[in-house]
């Protein structure tokens, strides 16, 4: 159901149609951060610096609207707290944001300042997950830590599911990532080839050989090279 009292377009046009739903300002930062997995309010509102509580809740609650954002009891958390996670439509965004963020890290980020602006490692690894959602590996168990300047996330694989989770992995990780977020941004943005960051040092990977070159097999076919 659409809210009648929003804007649109008014274009007979599946593009028009889809910033109808995720045109205005924080929606599509909403679904990255549950790219990465669900989510409590209260871990949005922290995520989100910047978004006023009105705000938040209206665009969650517009999302849910719309069938990309659903909510459900996480049985597994204190109090059985309420969640917001993707839909099947909303992971289908989260994929199509994948190119987006690309086009962005190597056409608007040249007087980005990875010293002063929010950086969080998980958003990384959603992107990263969003695409082996939808292209593979699935018959991956494996944990991949990395550390991105004082940031740390990891990323499970495991029977075809793909999760993301803030901080060090509890058990150890069978491939580990150290980098500085300006280099991650160099890569994506076509400026630094994953080859010669190897090489130079400003990207660290280790842990087992094969995962390892599962992994950057991932990070090239993401990248689209």
């Amino acid at each position: 159901m659409t809210d009648v009292s929003r804007r649109t377009y008014g274009q007979f046009c599946g593009l028009a149609h889809a910033l109808d739903v995720v045109g205005e300002r924080w929606t599509l930062l909403i679904v990255r951060e549950l790219a990465s997995g669900p989510k409590r309010y209260s871990e949005l509102a922290d995520s989100l610096a910047g978004i006023g509580t009105s705000l938040l809740a209206n665009r969650v609650r517009q999302l849910e609207t719309d069938g990309v954002v659903h909510r459900r009891l996480a049985l597994d958390q204190p109090g059985s707290a309420v969640v917001y996670e993707l839909s099947d439509a909303g992971r289908e965004l989260a994929s199509a944001l994948v190119p987006l963020a690309t086009w962005g890290a190597r056409h608007q980020m040249t007087d980005a300042d990875a010293d002063t602006e929010t950086f969080r490692a998980e958003w990384v690894l959603g992107f990263l997950a969003a695409d082996v959602r939808r292209a593979g590996p699935h018959d991956l168990d494996a944990v991949f830590e990395f550390h991105i300047d004082d940031s740390t996330a990891h990323l499970r694989m495991l029977d075809g599911s793909v999760t993301v989770t803030s901080g060090p992995s509890s058990t150890p990780g069978d491939v580990t990532v150290r980098c500085q977020a300006a280099t991650i941004a160099a890569i994506v943005g076509g400026q630094l080839s994953i080859e010669d960051a190897l090489d130079d040092g400003r990207l660290d990977v280790s842990g087992d050989p094969s995962t390892v070159t599962t992994l950057l097999g991932v990070l090239e076919r993401m990248l689209g090279r």
